[in-house]
């Protein structure tokens, strides 16, 4: 009980803020049209981009890898360039060797050629058909066109970890493709809007899979450095879109379990999220002691330790048992510490594990972080603010069909526009909780104090489960209550509930 009273006093005071009520209000109003603004370009990017190849099927066509399947020793140099006007070709495709190859590289190709013209042996035929090869390329390459961005692409990533020299050494077979924005994005607001957020990756990645339709492993380079990867199967891309389509029947299918896939997957990262959140905040409480003995050595009456302990008495009971014997604090602090060290360490190992056991496939950098992060946001706000009987029927299940959409949504695809979409259902899930602050929880705690409705001190939840055990007056109930369901007042007897009142009489 002093648990959540503790939070309690938390919500009150945010809840009590006028400047923190007027950015409510402002936000309340303005952020229905930022959600309509993401929804429509989710809408519009998902349909033009995910699961379509428009411009790379025309690059090679003219690179003469048309209706071939590339060797698993061929690797594809792919760059995204500016073009300067639509008079242009849209598409600027070369055949290279290697980035590397250098003028007298290229002389001894050709002298190669001439001694294979010479002698007729098979391995400099090899060598001539190169340096014809390059001497096409240098003909066909732009110099002056701007490279947005560029990428190198093979079947094997074995292939691509190889040191450059090696590949120059066992002759790899390089195809240096090039595509023109306007290729890819004909409107100059999108290509604007792309260039501004980096948001080539994704359209590059469907370009590729739905042109081959196999297995792929794509690096994107800057300069001979690799700044992110992806990785693909054969079965990942038929599976997102097939070929020759799938029926009705087996459409609802795969949805009906691609539904079950997000609903678990968020399950288990609410669920473990939740009692992490509980397990710091409820002993992140332990920081203040030691804060408040060094505080007292310089000013004794700046913190007095006594106000720690009733504000926190899970933690402050054993405090004052252990100054009363005159026995050390810090191998309490110190055992706390170590709790709270180990269980974030295990959290990160679940982060760790989702990313190899939940997703299972390529996302962009950094985005299970974000998820994770955006997780315990909404476990932290369900756990401090959702305390009247309206937010509590309203919140988890909104929160939840949120979360639900965005891996729903993610597992769909192959390679779908995952920030997009994490934006939506942030910024819904934002929405939802201030709507529930302004409309539910703000107006309950102007209510009757006197109503067991009313979250107030002498009960802070508008909803019960029964005390099963009398410590939890003092110390935080255990773990396992997390998933203990609530139930409104009503269910149970007057009797139950007579001591919470006859506190609530006092307290007045």
């Amino acid at each position: 009980m002093e648990f959540e009273r503790a939070l309690f006093r938390i919500h009150q005071r945010t809840l009590h803020s006028e400047s923190l009520r007027k950015a409510r209000l402002h936000a309340e109003r303005w952020l229905p049209w930022v959600i309509l603004l993401f929804a429509l370009c989710l809408v519009f990017v998902h349909s033009t981009f995910v699961g379509k190849a428009r411009c790379l099927p025309i690059a090679m066509r003219r690179a003469g890898l048309w209706n071939t399947t590339l060797e698993s020793d061929v690797l594809l140099s792919v760059s995204v360039v500016e073009q300067a006007s639509g008079d242009d070709d849209e598409l600027a495709i070369s055949l290279q060797m290697a980035a590397t190859d250098s003028v007298a590289t290229r002389a001894e190709s050709r002298n190669g050629a001439r001694e294979a013209q010479a002698s007729g042996d098979h391995d400099i035929n090899v060598q001539a058909e190169r340096a014809r090869v390059v001497e096409q390329s240098e003909g066909m390459l732009q110099p002056t066109q701007n490279v947005i961005v560029a990428y190198r692409f093979t079947l094997d990533r074995e292939i691509a970890l190889l040191r450059p020299a090696l590949l120059a050494k066992h002759s790899f077979k390089v195809h240096n493709v090039t595509i023109s924005d306007r290729c890819l994005a004909p409107s100059r607001v999108l290509r604007d809007v792309l260039k501004l957020f980096d948001a080539f990756d994704g359209i590059v990645i469907n370009e590729l899979a739905y042109t081959l339709r196999s297995r792929g492993y794509l690096e994107r380079m800057e300069g001979d450095a690799k700044v992110e990867s992806w990785a693909w199967s054969a079965d990942q891309v038929e599976s997102a879109a097939p070929n020759e389509g799938r029926t009705l029947v087996m459409a609802l299918v795969r949805k009906v379990l691609v539904f079950l896939k997000a609903g678990i997957t968020f399950l288990l990262i609410s669920s473990i999220t939740g009692f992490f959140i509980r397990v710091a905040v409820n002993g992140s409480a332990v920081l203040m002691f030691p804060i408040a003995m060094i505080l007292q050595q310089v000013d004794a009456e700046r913190m007095p330790l006594r106000v720690l302990i009733r504000s926190f008495p899970w933690i402050g009971v054993h405090v004052e048992i252990l100054r009363r014997a005159q026995r050390p604090l810090a191998p309490l602090f110190r055992s706390h510490f170590i709790f709270l060290f180990i269980q974030s360490f295990a959290y990160l190992s679940c982060n760790l594990a989702w990313r190899l056991i939940l997703y299972r496939k390529s996302t962009p950098d950094g985005f299970e972080e974000r998820v994770f992060s955006f997780c315990s946001v909404i476990e932290l706000f369900n756990l401090i603010f959702v305390r009247s009987v309206s937010s509590t029927s309203v919140f988890p299940k909104l929160a939840t069909g949120c979360m639900v959409y965005l891996h729903f949504y993610i597992f769909s695809a192959l390679y779908p526009w995952h920030m997009l979409a994490f934006g939506v259902c942030t910024s819904t899930c934002v929405y939802i909780m201030i709507y529930c602050l302004n409309h539910f929880e703000e107006p309950a705690l102007r209510a009757d104090p006197f109503l067991l409705t009313t979250p107030t001190a002498a009960h802070p939840r508008s909803l019960y489960m029964p005390q099963l055990s009398p410590s939890w007056t003092t110390e935080s109930a255990p773990m396992w209550t997390m998933f203990y369901p609530p139930e409104q007042p009503h269910t149970y007897p007057d009797e139950a509930l007579r001591p919470m009142q006859n506190e609530e009489y006092q307290m007045a």
